[in-house]
């Protein structure tokens, strides 16, 4: 009878140490599996629409450096509900006193050129086609490729 008892407690660690073993294994092999989000830039930009200009100007205030081939830009109204995707092709970054530069920081300008419409600022391309009359409200939001997250986003009035 001592026997049987001494062997179903050398049972039983055995059987809680291959349990703990199972266990650890299946959480390594999960936390492995699972990658780290990455996290977008963060930028802050004081913005001004003007439909005599032609242009939406955002000048950096302060965040990361912004690079020009890392972003998207997306432009949403409410009348009708619609949004679409800049052109890249009409952004300008002004990095001191280059233009056409590649990369914005701090005390630069992003400036995004639209057409003057009958019916207001016309933006279109392959990813747009939206107009915003003067006196509109819109939303603006600078995107980050690479994780899609939102760098920077706000609700701007299309000035005369």
């Amino acid at each position: 009878m001592r026997g049987r008892r001494g062997v179903s407690t050398v049972v039983g660690v055995m059987l809680m140490i291959v349990v703990t073993v199972l266990l650890a294994a299946a959480v390594s092999m999960y936390a492995n599996s699972v990658s780290m989000k990455e996290k977008a830039p963060s930028a802050e930009f004081s913005a001004y629409a003007s439909y005599s200009s032609g242009n939406i100007t955002l000048d950096m205030l302060s965040g990361d450096t912004i690079y020009k081939s890392n972003i998207k830009i997306r432009i949403s109204t409410d009348y009708p509900e619609t949004s679409g995707y800049v052109n890249m092709a009409n952004v300008t970054f002004i990095h001191g006193n280059v233009t056409n530069a590649d990369i914005l920081t701090p005390g630069d300008v992003m400036l995004i050129k639209f057409r003057k419409g009958p019916y207001g600022a016309e933006f279109t391309g392959p990813n747009i086609r939206l107009s915003i009359p003067v006196g509109y409200k819109f939303r603006i939001t600078v995107i980050d490729k690479d994780t899609g997250q939102p760098i920077w986003s706000s609700v701007l009035i299309m000035n005369p």
